[in-house]
């Protein structure tokens, strides 16, 4: 009970506090209006939940693909990669993964100008860890969800009409 006396008493002073601060905003004075408002207001709760997912990790080497174009730099014939997948807790790691990666290149045109072409890197990486990973989450759950009426006193600039 006397939290909510002092709920009701920081409220009606923090509503004295702003209608003091419009009072001062407004020159020629004003008027006490009141509005009645329709809100909808909802019983909240808080609820802790973990997800589980499967994360499965995969690295090895990918292999230039064909060059249209003599790079004016050296690209390696092969490239080492890894990357990753996140699956359902009840699915398992593929024991393999495709990968692919592009870019592009500078290159020179046999009149001595330079252009652009497209590499790609590509292959199979292979498994290398399989991981159960669990999180906490948090959410927020509405319920009893309701109409009221609220009814409050705001100042207005000027005088009534």
């Amino acid at each position: 009970m006397k939290t909510l006396s002092l709920t009701a008493a920081t409220a009606l002073l923090l509503v004295g506090a702003s209608s003091a601060q419009a009072r001062m905003n407004c020159d020629v004075g004003g008027y006490w209006d009141i509005q009645t408002r329709n809100v909808q207001v909802c019983d909240t709760e808080t609820e802790n939940y973990t997800v589980t997912k499967r994360h499965c990790g995969y690295n090895g080497h990918l292999t230039l693909g064909h060059l249209w174009n003599q790079p004016d730099f050296y690209l390696p014939h092969i490239r080492y990669a890894s990357t990753s997948r996140v699956l359902a807790e009840t699915s398992s790691c593929p024991s393999s993964q495709w990968d692919s990666q592009t870019g592009t290149y500078w290159y020179t045109k046999p009149n001595g100008t330079k252009s652009t072409d497209w590499y790609t890197y590509s292959g199979l990486l292979g498994l290398s860890s399989d991981q159960l990973k669990t999180t906490q989450h948090t959410r927020t759950v509405q319920t009893n969800c309701r109409t009221e009426t609220r009814t409050v006193r705001v100042w207005r600039c000027g005088y009534e009409p």
